[in-house]
């Protein structure tokens, strides 16, 4: 009779995440074919993993604050009362009683805690959030965000059990092996892997801007400040069209002095001579067509920034607040322009990132450099997939 499949478990902690980790699952399971695959997503109902014909476990419930919980106490009072530690508890348990051969945990400290559940499990962790750079005149960090900035002696033990651990830069892998993680090794950022594009329209009049509003349910309302911020820069004299990366379904209705126009995947708001048109489904075709990025997402706008695209973000407090901002701007560097969002200060950041030639020369440098070129996707499933294979094999 012949064995039972070896089981390796993908524990995601988070939008983004899950996105890099489906795409690591991808590599992994061509390189592994006589394994077995599960999609734990800590975060929400893991979409990403949806088409990947695996099964995905866990309570996959979506709750208020989208996987932001402690960035505002508010957000930690709506989580609570929509089930927090029901859900939590019921992960612990799916974790407890599974069995895997190996996991692969992407994201924080958090996950990295979950997946250790997994007893008897070979660890492997990629960790995109956390770079040394946020350390960079960050000063004293909040309580709340003591792991979001920092990768704190807890979170550095349990990457010690690891055997093998790749951060997001070349820089925190340094600084990780030299504080006893021996096993981080920088292969390249997966963010950056999938997204050449084709562009979306030929020529327009005017500027051409990708507006990233998330995927949380504050995008609604950064889309409609993201409206009245290219009201505010055209009537300054800089026409412009906006392509909307979307990602929750139907586009909403457009803000006053706006109509909607189209169906389908021709759906767009107008307002006189500008044009706001929805695009799903093809996050690098709207890149690919942009002049400067209007963001209020995370992974999404450092995607933009590695491509050397300038990048201007405002807060919507409390889910995408200052703090989280201050954080991107260590991380991105001279790509991302941090403005208020007030239409006036919306239309001055875009002016800058489109007309600007040092705000552009800075995109070009420091997004590039900060975020890697792409094929960390490949180069970690095959470093991954050789140590599993050759242990198998003695």
């Amino acid at each position: 009779m012949a064995p039972p499949p070896r089981t390796l478990w993908v524990v995601a902690n988070g939008h983004g995440e899950d996105a890099i980790a489906a795409a690591l699952l991808v590599e992994l399971r061509t390189r592994l074919a006589d394994w077995r695959f599960v999609a734990f997503p800590v975060v929400g109902v893991g979409t990403a993993f949806e088409e990947l014909d695996v099964p995905i476990l866990g309570p996959r419930r979506r709750l208020p604050a989208d996987g932001l919980t402690l960035h505002h106490p508010s957000l930690l009072w709506a989580d609570l009362r929509a089930g927090l530690l029901a859900v939590s508890v019921r992960q612990v348990r799916v974790l407890w009683d599974g069995r895997a051969d190996a996991v692969l945990v992407v994201g924080d400290v958090y996950a990295q805690c979950l997946a250790g559940l997994l007893r008897g499990a070979r660890r492997f962790v990629v960790q995109p959030l956390v770079s040394v750079r946020l350390a960079e005149g960050g000063g004293r960090v909040p309580w709340n965000r003591a792991f979001m900035e920092r990768i704190r002696a807890p979170e550095r033990a349990l990457l010690r059990r690891a055997e093998a651990v790749y951060p997001r830069d070349e820089a925190t892998a340094a600084w990780l092996r030299e504080r006893g993680v021996g096993a981080a090794r920088f292969l390249g950022n997966p963010m950056m892997d999938g997204l050449v594009g084709r562009s979306l329209g030929g020529s327009r009049p005017g500027a051409t801007l990708a507006l990233l509003p998330g995927s949380r349910a504050y995008a609604e309302r950064a889309l409609q400040a993201m409206a009245a911020g290219m009201e505010a820069l055209a009537d300054a004299g800089t026409p412009c069209v906006g392509w909307v990366a979307w990602t929750r379904g139907d586009p909403p209705p457009p803000p006053a002095g706006w109509t909607r126009e189209g169906v389908g995947d021709h759906a767009g708001w107008r307002r006189g001579d500008l044009r706001l048109g929805f695009v799903a489904h093809r996050f690098r075709d709207v890149l690919a067509s942009a002049d400067a990025v209007l963001g209020t997402s995370g992974t999404a706008q450092e995607q933009a920034a590695g491509l050397g695209l300038p990048v201007v973000a405002f807060p919507v407090e409390p889910a995408y607040g200052r703090a989280f901002l201050a954080n991107q701007k260590r991380l991105l560097g001279g790509a991302l322009q941090v403005v208020g969002p007030a239409p006036a200060a919306v239309a001055a950041g875009l002016r800058r990132a489109l007309h600007d030639p040092e705000v552009r020369a800075a995109a070009r440098r420091d997004g590039p450099e900060r975020l890697g070129p792409p094929g960390g996707t490949a180069a970690i499933a095959a470093d991954v997939a050789a140590r599993l294979s050759v242990a198998t094999a003695v």
